[in-house]
Parts: structure tokens; sequence; C-alpha cells
């Protein structure tokens, strides 16, 4: 089964049909499930085969006037490999450091970060997820 991450992306409709052709945006997108567009929050929270190519999505939101932001909130499920772990503090300030990655927290289960909404910080950051010994969930 693929690996999936639970992505929180800001967007503004200004009304329901926007909330409802936000909706259709995502649920064109391969990878994506469990969609969920809050217009009051201004957010829709799914979640995303991981790394995934987020680019389309972003474009299509940007295109139509549906987001101005240039970051989205991730969230994926890990855990150390066979026999290994991970030192967190190490860890955190080692995606910490990367311009694309911000807010990073982990828990020992669940790495969250605010990161570029763009597939190549997604790739960057599930390289660096593996590169740490830690196998997705």
């Amino acid at each position: 089964m693929p690996a999936s991450a639970s992505l929180t992306i800001p967007v503004r409709p200004r009304s329901p049909a926007q909330a409802d052709e936000i909706a259709a945006i995502f649920r064109s997108a391969l990878g994506s499930s469990e969609i969920a567009v809050d217009a009051t929050a201004g957010k829709v929270t799914l979640r995303y085969h991981f790394p995934g190519d987020i680019d389309t999505i972003m474009r299509q939101l940007y295109a139509r006037g549906l987001t101005n932001s240039a970051t989205l909130a991730v969230a994926v499920t890990v855990r150390a490999q066979s026999g290994g772990s991970i030192d967190s503090a190490r860890f955190v300030a080692a995606l910490s450091a990367s311009p694309a990655i911000s807010d990073v927290s982990f828990d020992g289960r669940t790495v969250a970060a605010t990161v570029a909404a763009a597939t190549q910080t997604m790739r960057a950051l599930h390289e660096a997820l593996t590169a740490a010994g830690l196998e997705l969930r």
C-alpha cells in the first residue's frame, strides 16, 4: 500500500460554488482521498499519496485564484526501521535547516511541518525521512 500524508492547504473560496470547485480539483487528483473543504476556516484537508505530485493541484488553485499561499502543512506517520533509533532533536534540526521546510515537529511517530507547496519540496522531505532511517506508514 502506498504511503500517504495528511495535508492541509490554505484556500479562499468566496462562494459555495468555489468551495465545490476546490473539492472537485482535489477529487480529480490522483492519490487524494478523505477531502474536506472548510470554507469558514479557509482550508482543505486531505490524505494524499506521499510524496506525490502537488504541482498540478497547486497550479489549478493559483490559476483560479483559490489560494494565495505558497505553503502547506504536511503530517506523515513513520516508524524507525527495524532495529533503528532516531535522534529526534538532530532530525528536527536537520529538516528545519531547509529554507523550504519550517515548523517541524517529530513525536516519534508523526513528522509534521509546513513546507513549500511544491512537488520538489515534498520529494526532499520524503528523501530526508528515508535517509534518517524512517519508514513511511
